[in-house]
């Protein structure tokens, strides 16, 4: 080989080198500048809800200035925000950005479509019956805001003085709903007219009336002169408000209300149905999937309780232990504070045992409280109820009325749901992960909040913490409950089934009462149709990725393990988390 020949081939090799430097280099560069991009994306998502939620402003400790966005424009505008999302999202190399990232990346963009095409069915939403209506909200936010210094009584009254023009959108929303053929349905009136009136109090009582107690640090003189403005701001302009909404909705408006039920009945409401079914369960389904769904699961579920059926040495049909459960009053509470106790009793049981099925758990504290005695008439059960900056303890809020109705054989299911480890655990982890971008920590979807709170009854059972055949059994009671949903609703809203066989067929697989039915089988079909289908969508999905991973890593699969990868990543569309377990499965064979 000649000397020029050698040159040759190491400059080949010092050219090599220097192309692969280059392209480390590169690399480098286009991951920090996709992921640098991907921040301040994160950072204005985090601004723009953090100026419009006033939950999200009272856990940070920040004043609470205008009241949550109501009117269409304020939709339209939402709307527009995420349409700019959307494009710059799209411009972000997702192949150069990490797999946390990449994962924000396909939840930020999901979260914009779906925004963004939502904004066309903003009249066929649901804005008066009880568990949509806003006046609640209002409510909870009034018993949230700080009060203890001058500049919060001040606060305080300038947001009741804005009250009334809250009221009136409200008003003008449901005009103009009724000019486009949508009004709710005749059967929810009652509830929808009972709930306005609920607010229609005189100064003095009333969700935007604090208690004394709340006012302990300011002197007479300054606690009269507020009390004062309150009063003519509810005697003048609040009270006035609800009277002319309450007019129009007893008169032309329920005059227009059709007698039957479901959203396809409305111009637009088959496809607007069908977008809600996606934007519930965050995968790409019909209601035809979720009803077969639904016929699967109760027949499943029917087995199960056959057997413990068998194991109480039981001779009758399922219907008449059902009967004999209706009846019998040793399986109802006697008290609301026993509701209370045993869905503490559950939550705490699990606590216990959080070490077994988890590598991490929260720190904020949880408890139960008795929900206010405006909704429990038309709530079945309650609701979870987030820490804020004054009260750092989640609370589920729970129904304590009716307790004839309400059997004591599914509190504990209920428990795990909500508290430990449901609802409580997975949003207060979330909050507390600070490896999360600070707008994914206030993320909640439907399919995986809910499917992880029934997974986490599921969890209970798996943790042999059902005390007694009884509670057993009412946790498939409250699965065959969540079942029915997936048949009912889109049989509501979609199929032509009529509220009259909804209801029937709840009473045929379900031990709720013709109370509960009542309002369940309204809040799907006139109030938040689709949103029910996220509970068992969503835990049949966690079950099937499960089953994936540990028959994928055999003696590898540790339990904590896959719920820490579930957990770790915060709430995620379904399809987004299925991708991820698929990649954290690999990554456990490689280590």
């Amino acid at each position: 080989m000649g000397p020029c020949r050698a040159r040759s081939r190491a400059a080949s090799i010092s050219l090599g080198i220097t192309l692969f430097l280059f392209g480390c280099v590169d690399e480098a560069a286009r991951a920090r500048e996709a992921s640098e991009a991907l921040g301040r994306l994160g950072d204005e998502l985090w601004a723009f809800r953090l100026e419009r939620d006033f939950s999200l402003r009272l856990r940070e400790g920040l004043p609470v200035e205008r009241l949550p966005p109501l009117a269409v424009q304020d939709a339209e505008a939402t709307a527009e925000f995420y349409r700019g999302v959307l494009e710059a999202a799209r411009d972000i190399d997702e192949r150069a950005l990490s797999h946390n990232e990449a994962m924000t990346l396909e939840a930020v963009i999901w979260d914009a479509e779906m925004a963004v095409e939502g904004v066309q069915y903003f009249y066929l939403g649901s804005f008066l019956p009880p568990y949509s209506n806003p006046l609640p909200k209002l409510g909870q936010l009034f018993a949230a805001l700080p009060l203890e210094t001058p500049e919060d009584l001040d606060r305080y009254a300038m947001l009741v003085s804005r009250v009334p023009a809250y009221i009136r959108s409200l008003h003008e929303i449901a005009r103009g709903q009724m000019e486009r053929g949508i009004v709710v349905p005749s059967p929810s009136l009652p509830a929808v007219i009972g709930l306005v009136r609920a607010h229609l109090v005189p100064p003095g009582s009333g969700p935007l009336w604090p208690d004394t107690e709340r006012l302990q640090a300011f002197e007479p003189e300054r606690v009269g002169s507020f009390q004062d403005t309150l009063a003519r701001s509810i005697e003048e302009e609040i009270n006035p408000a609800l009277e002319e909404l309450l007019g129009f909705l007893e008169g032309p408006y329920a005059t227009s209300a059709p007698s039957e039920v479901g959203i396809a009945q409305y111009p637009g409401g088959e496809a607007y149905y069908d977008y809600l079914v996606r934007l519930n369960t965050t995968l790409d389904v019909t209601p035809a999937t979720v009803e077969q769904a639904g016929y699967e699961l109760l027949d499943e579920l029917a087995e199960r309780m056959a057997g413990i059926r068998d194991e109480l040495g039981w001779e009758g049909t399922a219907e008449t232990f059902h009967e004999h459960l209706r009846a019998d009053p040793r399986y109802f509470p006697g008290t609301p504070d026993e509701v209370a106790e045993r869905l503490q009793r559950a939550g705490d049981a699990m606590w216990e045992q959080t070490d077994r099925f988890f590598r991490t758990r929260p720190e904020a504290p949880y408890g139960v409280r008795r929900l206010a005695a405006e909704l429990e008439p038309s709530m079945t059960y309650g609701y979870y109820q987030v820490p804020t900056a004054s009260d750092p303890r989640g609370y589920y809020m729970y129904n304590g009325s009716r307790l004839d109705e309400r059997s004591w054989i599914g509190l504990a299911a209920i428990g795990f749901h909500e508290l430990i480890p449901g609802h409580h655990f997975q949003i207060t982890r979330q909050w507390e992960n600070a490896d999360l971008p600070r707008h994914r920590r206030e993320v909640y979807y439907t399919a995986y909040s809910e499917g992880w709170g029934s997974y986490a009854s599921f969890l209970g059972l798996e943790a042999d913490l059902y005390e007694d055949p009884y509670s057993r059994y009412g946790l498939y009671v409250l699965e065959s409950f969540l079942a029915t949903r997936l048949v009912v609703d889109p049989g509501m809203n979609y199929f032509g089934m009529t509220l009259e066989e909804g209801r029937r067929f709840m009473r045929e697989h379900t031990l709720e009462s013709d109370t509960q039915i009542a309002s369940e089988s309204l809040r799907y079909s006139t109030d938040l149709p689709g949103q029910a289908l996220g509970y068992q969508m969503g835990k049949r999905e966690l079950l099937e990725l499960r089953s994936r991973a540990e028959a994928e890593l055999g003696d590898r699969f540790d339990l904590r393990d896959f719920h820490e990868a579930v957990l770790s990543v915060g709430s995620l569309p379904l399809a987004v988390l299925e991708r991820h377990i698929d990649w954290w499965i690999e990554q456990q064979r490689s280590d």
